[in-house]
């Protein structure tokens, strides 16, 4: 199983590999050589390589920033996750709390997140199991999609600037069509798992107000 950094670095680092493969592949359809169009000995190119991995990770990284910063913190979203799981839980004034941040709409989805996280916790073994897998899964496709977008939407915007400064061919128009297409296809992607996970969420609520979720008597927590 793959461990934790691992993980972590392969998640950030695509976006901003996706990124510089495009910039790049752009970049040389001019005829430039810079950088990599020198001759190297296979050590030198091989550090390049990692070189480019290390920078593409960090670029990544920066990416899902800015993915939160423009999805989450300075936006609606949160709002709009809230209205479309109340329009879904069969009884929301079970969810306690939360009317007293009716104006702060992230803080009224950090209480949900909250009572989310209790229910789960007060679920049986194998349920608790399978939905916190489920929901990590879904997440983190989520987000993965939100940074690739985001990496998506800078290369077409560095493949502009390099087609209003050299001008275009049929190669950089090409490379703008499928740029396009993938970003749709991500963009499709997101919401439709964006989508699933508010009904996730929203219908693991209501099975656990029926009663269908509890733990059984022999299996118990102690909640501080």
């Amino acid at each position: 199983m793959m461990n934790f950094e691992t993980k972590y670095l392969i998640r950030w680092g695509i976006p901003g590999w996706v990124f510089i493969v495009f910039s790049y592949v752009c970049y040389l359809s001019y005829g430039k050589n810079l950088f990599l169009g020198n001759e190297f000995t296979v050590t030198q190119l091989l550090g390049i390589m990692i070189s480019l991995g290390f920078v593409g990770i960090v670029l990544g990284y920066l990416m899902h920033q800015m993915y939160f910063s423009v999805n989450w913190i300075f936006s609606k979203q949160s709002s709009k996750i809230m209205e479309k799981l109340f329009d879904i839980i069969e009884h929301p004034e079970g969810i306690k709390g939360i009317d007293r941040y009716r104006f702060d709409h992230h803080k009224a989805y950090f209480m949900f997140e909250f009572h989310w996280q209790k229910h789960l916790i007060l679920s049986d073994k194998d349920h608790r199991d399978y939905v916190s897998e489920r929901y990590r899964y879904m997440l983190s496709t989520i987000h993965g999609l939100g940074a690739l977008l985001v990496s998506i939407v800078l290369s077409i915007l560095t493949v502009c600037i390099l087609i209003y400064i050299y001008g275009h061919n049929l190669f950089t128009v090409l490379i703008i069509l499928l740029l396009l297409y993938l970003g749709y296809s991500v963009w499709k992607g997101f919401g439709y798992y964006s989508e699933n996970l508010i009904y996730f969420q929203a219908n693991f609520i209501n099975a656990f107000h029926n009663n269908e979720l509890h733990r059984s008597s022999k299996e118990k927590i102690e909640i501080k």
